[in-house]
């Protein structure tokens, strides 16, 4: 009995033993719970909070990439590395032009601090390509390399800058106009020393500081007139002639004889290169100097033709080469003066010209409406507040046109950025009060323009110089960035320095006094 009774009792206090464990048990579940939900309900809120950014960051990117698209179909130039603040977000576009420069890879990243201050990003990449020019367009490239600081020391790199050095040659061959296209260098030169002497040249400029002489040509061999002017689009060179209406008959390739042409078509694939086609302009006749080529533009498989003051005809041309062999004249203009220089965009030409104080119209540029080749219509067009100067030299980037112009003693200046956004209403969107137009004087004649980025480089009669843009003020300021570059020669009084770009170099080519021509590669050092 007393055995049984004390077995009840360890029982019981067993029952209680295990009662109390298991509600300790219970406890320590209960808080394990209770700090799970806790930890799911604030993990939660964080990546609620996390997913919400990241969506908007994606957002962000996603609508950067597609501007950079949209820059891209209007203007390929435009497409350019930028940063902003938006909020807690820093935006950061970045872009890498490729090996072709027609192609540009974007690079879109959004950065944040997350919570616990986590560092968080978001990155977008897409390719854009430079659909408007994709033959025979401008290879220069638009994003400042290495950065804009560096082209505050802008430097001449090529250490032999002579032409006829470069060439191979002797005697004087002025260089009358540059392209750079594609790892290639095409120069023109006039007025050389017999008329059998080259007045072509193709350069190797795989590395830009050294170029190397591939092959030259002569354009015509009874005449020593040479070249004006050449644009290339891949196959073929197409280049203005100095050798034009009023000199009578020259020798083609062929042998065979027929009044010289302002186009001469020239086949650059062939080795050495060869003159295929040579088109005179119909019912274009002039004296000593007048209606020969002076300037030329590639777009679309038409040419567009410039060609000094006529005394009978057309200074503007227009000719189909889809087929280069059989080029076909469809179309002209009469400016009534030289045509300095030709810019083709979105249907428009924009011509460059000299002016006189005795005409009606003083305009230095020239806008026609060329969507119908056949038939080139007048919309607008600009000249100086001082109607002083000519029109020398021009540059198209989005809706804003960059204007040089001759020197003048007038206090306006030389150098005019103007706003295009209505190409029929050139003049009235620039009413000489701010905002537009914006000019720098430069105290000399600007005969050559280049924009890329906020930085715009101008050439002189002597000089190579860069300015950078402000576009956050209103007027735009203007303001020097670096130092003037004098050029290895200057003084001719003829033949004016030329400027073409590819990459991240510039070309420049510059004459003496004696008219011997000096070829320049500036890039930032």
């Amino acid at each position: 009995m007393i055995k049984r009774n004390l077995i009840m009792k360890l029982d019981k206090k067993n029952q209680i033993g295990f009662s109390t464990l298991e509600l300790l048990l219970a406890m320590f579940i209960i808080i394990l719970a209770l700090s799970a939900v806790i930890l799911v309900s604030f993990g939660s809120q964080t990546l609620l909070a996390d997913s919400q950014t990241n969506a908007e960051a994606l957002s962000l990117a996603q609508g950067m990439l597609e501007n950079a698209q949209a820059q891209a179909r209007k203007d390929f130039r435009l497409v350019n590395p930028a940063s902003d603040v938006d909020g807690i977000y820093t935006k950061r576009v970045d872009v890498f032009t490729q090996a072709d420069y027609l192609t540009k890879l974007v690079k879109a990243t959004v950065n944040w601090t997350g919570e616990h201050n986590r560092p968080q990003s978001v990155q977008l990449s897409a390719l854009v390509t430079n659909f408007e020019n994709a033959v025979g367009g401008d290879t220069c490239d638009s994003v400042l390399s290495p950065n804009a600081e560096a082209w505050k020391n802008p430097q001449i790199k090529n250490a032999t800058t002579n032409f006829t050095q470069l060439a191979g040659l002797s005697g004087s061959y002025p260089a009358t106009d540059i392209d750079a296209y594609q790892g290639r260098l095409y120069v023109t030169a006039g007025n050389s020393p017999d008329k059998q002497d080259p007045t072509f040249f193709i350069f190797d400029i795989s590395n830009p500081v050294s170029p190397a002489l591939l092959s030259k040509i002569d354009n015509a061999t009874s005449t020593a007139a040479g070249l004006n002017a050449v644009a290339v689009d891949g196959k073929y060179a197409y280049v203005a002639n100095g050798y034009g209406a009023p000199y009578g008959t020259c020798i083609n390739p062929d042998g065979s004889n027929q009044s010289c042409g302002q186009l001469q078509i020239i086949d650059i694939n062939a080795n050495p290169p060869v003159v295929r086609y040579t088109l005179k302009i119909t019912g274009v006749t002039g004296t000593s100097g007048q209606a020969v080529g002076s300037s030329i533009f590639y777009k679309d498989g038409f040419i567009y033709l410039g060609l000094t003051k006529t005394a009978n005809g057309p200074e503007f041309n227009i000719i189909d080469v889809h087929n280069p062999l059989v080029p076909v004249w469809v179309g002209s203009y009469a400016v009534g003066y030289a045509i300095n220089g030709i810019y083709v965009k979105g249907g428009y030409a924009y011509l460059v010209h000299p002016t006189d104080s005795s005409a009606s119209t003083q305009e230095q540029l020239t806008v026609l409406d060329v969507s119908n080749p056949s038939s080139p219509q007048r919309k607008s067009g600009y000249h100086a507040p001082d109607n002083q100067g000519h029109g020398k030299s021009l540059y198209l980037v989005g809706n804003t046109l960059y204007l040089g112009r001759t020197w003048t003693s007038s206090v306006n200046p030389e150098f005019y950025i103007l706003n295009n956004i209505d190409p029929t209403k050139l003049f009235e969107n620039n009413p000489n009060n701010p905002p537009y137009p914006v000019g720098q004087k430069i105290n000399d004649s600007v005969d050559g323009v280049i924009t890329r980025d906020y930085l715009t480089f101008l050439l002189t009669r002597s000089q190579f110089q860069i300015f950078k843009i402000d576009q956050t003020t209103n007027p735009w300021g203007i303001s020097q960035w670096a130092p003037p570059l004098n050029l290895p020669a200057s003084g001719s009084a003829v033949f004016e320095p030329v400027l073409d770009c590819e990459g991240n170099y510039f070309f420049v080519g510059s004459n003496d006094a004696s008219d011997n021509g000096y070829i320049s590669v500036i890039t930032a050092q």
